[in-house]
This record gives structure tokens, C-alpha cells and sequence, in this order.
């Protein structure tokens, strides 16, 4: 079904999930090369299904484990997560040396903002190096 119009199923995956328009995504012709190769699909599909499959049986394993390394984690502030889930609290439950920071953008926060993403990167490498003492 996928393979049979991959641009119309994924653009509108892409407008529909993040609240975003095809304009957000400068690199689109890149994603429209790989989205019409079947392979590139069906590991989309993999991907996805192991979500609510075999990624549950792992999560529920791990329960109660908490890493114990920097970690930051970056979420759309406009997507669904964001309306649904306290998502800091939630990866607070399995990290304890985390930052968390809001993005503007939804879903594809990377592809609608990254410039905000690069700088939250860059802060918390350029402090990982200083605590490090590799400057």
C-alpha cells in the first residue's frame, strides 16, 4: 500500500504527525529518495511495529533500571508527546544525569527547528567537555 504512492503516505505523514508543512523540510528531496526504495520501507515498517511489540518486552525488563550518564533529552513543544506526557518526568524515571529541553516544532522538531536543536547539542557537549576538563 505504502510502496504504491510513498511520497503522498509519507508527506502526509509529515504534515499530519507534526503539525508541519513540506516547506519545513529543506532536505525533502533526500527523504523522498530513500522513501521510494521498498527496502527503506519495510524497515520503516519494522521500525514501527517493534514499537509496540518487541520494544514493550525490552522497556518492561529494563523496568525500574536507571543509567547513570549525562543524557539530554529534546522533545517538540508543539507535537503530540508534549500535550500527552510530562516528558522530562517520565526519562527523569530512567536518568539520573539529564537535561531535558523543550524544542520548538513537533514530531520533526529536528527538521523544523535546527537551529535550536544544534545549539542544545552544542551546550551540552561543549559542558560535558568542561566537566571533563577538555576544553
Amino acid at each position: 500500500m505504502i510502496g504504491a504512492d510513498p511520497d503522498h503516505f509519507f508527506e502526509a505523514c509529515l504534515i499530519g504527525w507534526g503539525g508541519a508543512a513540506i516547506g519545513d523540510f529543506p532536505e525533502i528531496e533526500a527523504y523522498r529518495t530513500a522513501w521510494r526504495h521498498s527496502n527503506v520501507i519495510a524497515g520503516m515498517c519494522h521500525d514501527y511495529r517493534a514499537g509496540v511489540g518487541i520494544d514493550l518486552k525490552h522497556d518492561r525488563e529494563d523496568s525500574g533500571c536507571v543509567l547513570d550518564m549525562p543524557a539530554l533529552v529534546l522533545w517538540g513543544g508543539d507535537g503530540v508527546m508534549a500535550r500527552h506526557f510530562d516528558v522530562a518526568a517520565i526519562w527523569r524515571e530512567r536518568l539520573s544525569n539529564m537535561r531535558a529541553q523543550v524544542v520548538s516544532g513537533g514530531h520533526f522538531f529536528v527538521d523544523q527547528s535546527p537551529g535550536e536543536v544544534v545549539a542544545a547539542l552544542s551546550e551540552f557537549f561543549t559542558d560535558l567537555a568542561v566537566e571533563a576538563g577538555i576544553e
